[in-house]
């Protein structure tokens, strides 16, 4: 029958359609085999709703491989600062590498002295979001490893913004300590001396240990423009039935008069 094959169509639309939205269905099927279908396709749209949204979370807390070189931090809407010292805009002014030069005259000089920043302000406003700090290594870590989380330690990514140049001992030419500088300095190098000095006055990079144990909780006001739209949505279904409900009520009234209404006949 042309009706009963419509309805069986409508009613498969309307599993379908319950299934993709994760919802049950109006329909309450008698056979057990329909209602095993019934079950399995909800089961199904569960398992793949879930999976989507563990990706997305995934996705969202994995930090960006965006910025690479220094040419994708010129082009980033990101705000830059350096470190306020003298010699680091001698650094910049007179870095003989192409894409410093280009970030130093496309975003820094035309900050002015705006641009110099001191490490607690710089490194505060790295921790806020949106904001890129050329600082000192000893000086940033320390700063980092005392006021940011493991969480924010591990959203950090780092970009040489120019080559120092070569640390040396200057020693009169045609000397005779020259070798033995040498090998005192090879020596020290050798058995640790540099490394321990350097961990004592310069501090460590920060590790990223985060293994999601201080997950910020999720509260109301971040829900709330969702919250705000389902009670946005109630409020027009109510609307809209209390209109159906009257338009229900006219049609009902209007019936009732066609039928009390008397009939006159010739």
């Amino acid at each position: 029958m042309p009706g009963a094959g419509c309805r069986l169509q409508g009613a498969a639309c309307s599993v379908r359609a319950a299934a993709l939205r994760c919802a049950g269905s109006e329909l309450a099927p008698r056979l057990w085999s329909l209602r095993l279908v019934m079950f399995c396709a909800l089961l199904s749209s569960l398992f793949t709703f879930t999976s989507y949204a563990a990706k997305v979370v995934a996705i969202l807390q994995a930090p960006s491989d965006a910025l690479q070189t220094i040419d994708d931090l010129t082009d980033s809407p990101l705000a830059l600062g350096v470190q306020d010292t003298t010699y680091k805009k001698v650094y910049f002014a007179e870095s003989e590498e192409p894409a410093t030069q280009r970030l130093f005259r496309r975003r820094l000089a035309p900050l002015g002295e705006r641009a110099y920043l001191g490490v607690a302000e710089g490194v505060a406003r790295v921790r806020t979001g949106l904001f890129a700090f050329q600082v000192e290594q000893g000086s940033g870590y320390d700063v980092i490893s005392r006021t940011f989380t493991e969480r924010e330690k591990c959203g950090l990514k780092e970009i040489q913004a120019f080559k120092l140049p070569m640390v040396a001992v200057p020693i009169r030419r045609h000397s005779g300590y020259r070798d033995l500088v040498a090998s005192r300095l090879r020596w020290q190098r050798e058995v640790g001396l540099m490394s321990r000095a350097r961990r004592l006055w310069v501090a460590e990079p920060p590790r990223c240990g985060w293994g999601g144990t201080d997950a910020a909780g999720v509260g109301l006001r971040d829900v709330m423009g969702a919250l705000h739209a389902l009670l946005a949505g109630a409020a027009v279904a109510c609307a809209l039935l209390l209109a159906e409900r009257l338009a229900h009520a006219v049609r009902l009234s209007q019936l009732r008069r066609k039928r009390t209404a008397p009939t006159f006949e010739p």
